[in-house]
Formats: structure tokens, C-alpha cells, sequence
């Protein structure tokens, strides 16, 4: 499979829309890729410069905490702001500091052994964080629909959270929830259900964005494994850190890249574009190079977006030789 920075599925239907038709229903998808999931900020502000404005934010991990917040209109300035140096920020909105992600056990934690040693980390000190600083703690009253994914550890079924499905249960929680990367992080418990990182099930939730009425899907993607066929160079020379951070990435993309092609049989009338930045040597750990990130993500998703406007997915008239056919396919950025 080659890589690209992105891939179109165009499935159904016309690409290009008539003339006083209703303009397309946009969602915004976010995969999961922990530090690397600030390349969703850059695929954003793409978004924004193009004049594309999504009604609906589905996330789970990295892409949770995305979705929850500029899908309840913080300013995507402010959420960069909290990644420029100290002496140019702008703002003081919230700042998502790793130490907030390396929580000590809580009461009930250090009193269930089990659970205790279910994980190295809490996230009750990132919960807490979220709900003292987000703006709106309450899906039923955010501006646009929002939807977190997380997983139930003892059933295997995956939880959504947001209108329609678990409403009642605060942002932070559900954030918190699905952004418990197994093993790293103690499952969340909400009620009398411990949750995982949702992309443990599913890298996107698209189905969630289709079910609530979108008509294209843009999906960020952060899984885009490093292609190399220099033996002098291969990965497995570089360390076990690449080593995983390829495994990861060959997992998720791939994993990701089927349920695209699922989704386009159950969904023959949405058009999804994968936004797939090549994120380079960048690690999953490490926030310190957020810029390079932010910006590999917006020149990914501005080539992919504009080629797709330029095609009449977002309700442009364009020429008729520019239609193509009703198929599965993928874009060469």
C-alpha cells in the first residue's frame, strides 16, 4: 500500500453538487496518537482557512480531548497558544501540561489492589483539570455535537458519550475515559464500568458522524508509518522507541484503513477524506515538537481539502469532466 498525505473514498452518488442543493452536513473524525494528536490542530486550521466549518466532532483519545474542546468553540488560537513559548502567548486558555497525564492512584484506587496494578498512571488529575477549565462540562449544552468513544474493559463494547447516548456523563469524565491507553494508564471507572482508550476497538467512529446526519466525513489520521527501503538506515538500527512507535502506526493505520472501506460499503452516500500527515520521527511522548506537528498536519490537510473542494465534494459546481465516478478510491497528494 502506498502512502500518501491523504486518501479520498469518495463513495456514492455525484461528487459534485447541483446548483440550490443543501450545502453538505461536514464532520470532523480524530483518530487517537497521544502527543502526536496535535497534528489535529493543524488539520484544523486548515479547515478554517477554507471555509470549512464542521457541525459535528467525534474523538477518542488525543482526538477526544480535540473534539471536546474546539467542538464547544474555543478559539483554535487559544488551543495553540498553549503549545508557542512562554513569552508569545496570546491567551490563557487551557494548557494540557504532561504532568496532568502522570496522576498518583486515588483513595478508592489505593484500596483495590487490582486495579491498583491495572496501570502505572492515573487520569483523575487530567479529569479534574478538564473540568475546572473547560468552558461547558455538559454534552446536552455544547454549542455543536460532540461524541467520545471509549471502551468497557469486562465487555469489550464500545461506550459513546454525547447526545443520544451517554448525554449525562461530564466531558471530562468521558475524555478521561478514552484516553486510558491500556496498560500505561488505570481503566477509568465511570459508575459501575471500567473504561479504555476507545481506538482499542476502533481507530474512527465515523458510523457516529454518518448517524448523525453527516454527508462528509474528514478524518484526521496521525498513523502514518515511515516507508524506508534502506537497509543501512532500517528502523530496527534505531532503537526499541522506533521500533514501537512503527509497530503502533502500521496497527492503527491499517486498522483504520479498512474501517474506511466498511464504512464506505454501509455509507454509499458519504464522502470521507483521510487527512494522513507524514509526522516523520516524531514520537508519541513527546510535546516538544509541537510546531513541526501542527504545521505538518494543516500542509496535509490543506492540499487534500482544497483538491476536494476543487471537486465539488463541499457543494462547488465544477466542470463535468471533473466528476469522477461513483468509486472507492484513494487521492495522490
Amino acid at each position: 500500500m502506498s502512502l500518501t498525505d491523504h486518501r479520498v473514498f469518495a463513495l456514492g452518488g455525484q461528487v459534485g453538487h447541483s446548483r440550490g442543493m443543501v450545502p453538505p452536513k461536514i464532520a470532523f473524525v480524530a483518530s487517537g496518537g497521544a502527543a502526536r494528536g496535535l497534528a489535529h490542530l493543524g488539520v484544523l486550521r486548515a479547515c478554517e482557512e477554507l471555509g470549512l466549518v464542521p457541525d459535528i466532532f467525534v474523538g477518542t483519545s488525543a482526538g477526544a480531548i480535540v473534539a471536546a474542546s474546539y467542538g464547544q468553540n474555543i478559539p483554535l488560537d487559544v488551543l495553540l497558544d498553549a503549545y508557542r513559548l512562554p513569552w508569545r502567548r496570546r491567551h490563557n486558555g487551557p494548557r494540557l501540561d504532561p504532568s496532568l497525564f502522570l496522576g498518583a492512584p486515588s483513595r478508592e484506587e489505593l484500596f483495590d489492589l487490582g486495579h491498583l496494578a491495572s496501570g502505572l498512571f492515573s487520569l483523575h488529575k487530567l479529569e479534574r483539570y478538564l473540568s475546572q477549565n473547560l468552558p461547558i462540562n455538559d454534552f446536552r449544552r455544547l454549542p455543536r455535537a460532540v461524541w467520545v468513544t471509549a471502551v468497557d474493559i469486562d465487555t469489550g463494547e464500545r461506550v459513546v458519550f454525547g447526545r443520544g447516548h451517554e448525554e449525562g456523563t461530564p466531558v471530562s469524565e468521558a475524555v478521561a475515559a478514552a484516553c486510558c491507553v491500556p496498560g500505561l494508564f488505570r481503566p477509568y471507572r465511570i459508575g459501575d464500568r471500567y473504561l479504555i482508550d476507545g481506538e482499542v476497538l476502533r481507530t474512527f467512529s465515523a458510523d457516529i458522524a454518518v448517524e448523525a446526519g453527516a454527508t462528509v466525513v474528514i478524518l484526521s489520521n496521525v498513523y502514518r508509518p515511515t516507508r524506508s527501503t534502506d537497509a543501512k538506515r532500517s528502523l530496527a538500527r534505531r532503537g526499541a522507541g522506533a521500533v514501537l512507535r512503527q509497530s503502533a502506526s502500521l496497527l492503527l493505520s491499517e486498522k483504520g484503513r479498512i474501517g474506511c472501506e466498511l464504512h464506505g460499503v454501509n455509507y454509499p452516500n458519504v464522502q470521507l477524506l483521510e487527512i494522513v500527515p507524514d509526522l516523520g520521527p516524531y514520537g508519541y511522548l513527546n510535546t516538544w515538537p509541537a510546531r513541526p506537528m501542527i504545521m505538518r498536519g494543516y500542509g496535509a490537510a490543506l492540499r487534500a481539502l482544497a483538491t476536494a473542494k476543487e471537486h465539488g465534494v463541499f457543494g462547488e459546481l465544477v466542470p463535468t469532466e471533473l466528476v469522477e465516478a461513483p468509486s472507492l478510491h484513494r487521492a495522490v497528494g
